[in-house]
C-alpha cells in the first residue's frame, strides 16, 4: 500500500513539474483553428473566384462561367457546374 502511495505522489510532482516548466517555456498547448479555403496568391491570369460547389479557386478568365450578369456563377470544371445545377 506504501508503495502504491509513494507512486502516486510521485506522478503528481512530475506532472506539476512538467506543467510549470511548460508555462514558464509558454508551450501552451492551443486549439486548432478551424480551416477554412484560402484564397491564393493571384498570379498573372488575373482575379480569383471560389467555386460555389467544391470550393476551389480558379482563374476568372479560365472559369466556367453560368448565368450572366450579377447572376453569374463561376465553376473550376464542367462537371462542378452540372453537380451544382442538379442539386
Amino acid at each position: 500500500m506504501r508503495v502504491l502511495l509513494w507512486v502516486i505522489r510521485a506522478l503528481a510532482v512530475l506532472l506539476l513539474i512538467r506543467l510549470v516548466v511548460n508555462a514558464l517555456m509558454g508551450r501552451r498547448r492551443r486549439a486548432p483553428a478551424a480551416r477554412q479555403p484560402r484564397p491564393p496568391q493571384e498570379r498573372s491570369l488575373g482575379e480569383l473566384v471560389r467555386d460555389p460547389n467544391c470550393g476551389t479557386y480558379v482563374a476568372k478568365a479560365v472559369a466556367i462561367v453560368a448565368g450572366s450578369g450579377d447572376n453569374a456563377r463561376y465553376f473550376c470544371s464542367v462537371k462542378c457546374r452540372d453537380e451544382h445545377e442538379r442539386a
